[in-house]
């Protein structure tokens, strides 16, 4: 009777001291899960649409041809309001043909031999108020080719300044120059070249002459 006295106060006391160790177990702590990051931007927001590319500004316009008649041509030259185009009853164009004005070699200085030739296409301009002229200047075949055009532009420029200081209207004389690029003369010596070395000219209709 004793010994199963002696068990069950074992027993008895080994549950109250397992109740008790449990009973003093601490119970477990949940870490959280780190909150999501926000986002940084309006996730509702629409994309935008892409923009259409813009045309490409127009580049400069290309030059046009120069017109010989309006005092333009490969020199740089004056204009005028004339017009190479003749009615009938009006002058040859080429009545001037025999004053052409010769020059020195590389030179635009209007030699004194040839004065009276200037002053007889000053009186021709005088007594033809509806007519205009255009001065061509000229060279010989030496030297480049955009020499040659600023020269022939020179002594075209020095014949038309020397007329007007005789009186012509300035409007009344266009310019072109065309270096070496019309021969009088075929040749390659000296007496060629004097003939090439030269300013013509061209009697011109008043664009309104007949208006």
């Amino acid at each position: 009777m004793m010994k199963t006295s002696s068990f069950i106060c074992v027993l008895f006391g080994s549950a109250i001291l397992t109740v008790g160790l449990t009973g003093c177990a601490h119970r477990p702590t949940l870490t959280p899960l780190p909150d999501s990051p926000r986002p940084t931007h309006d996730t509702t927001a629409t994309t935008p649409a892409p923009t259409q590319p813009t045309e490409p500004a127009p580049g400069p316009a290309l030059p046009t041809k120069p017109d010989v008649n309006s005092g333009e041509g490969p020199g740089e030259g004056s204009g005028g309001p004339y017009s190479g185009v003749f009615a009938n009853g009006k002058p040859d164009a080429e009545i001037l043909k025999a004053d052409t004005v010769y020059f020195d070699f590389d030179s635009a200085t209007i030699k004194k031999s040839e004065e009276k030739k200037l002053e007889a296409v000053s009186n021709y301009l005088k007594n033809h108020q509806k007519v205009g002229l255009r001065v061509e200047g000229n060279c010989d075949e030496r030297g480049t080719e955009k020499y040659n055009l600023s020269l022939g532009q020179k002594r075209a420029g020095a014949v038309r300044e020397y007329l007007i200081n005789l009186g012509i209207d300035s409007h009344q004389v266009v310019t072109v120059s065309y270096g070496a690029l019309r021969p009088a003369v075929e040749g390659h010596d000296e007496k060629t070249w004097s003939k090439n070395r030269r300013d013509d000219f061209i009697v011109l209709s008043l664009n309104d002459a007949d208006k």
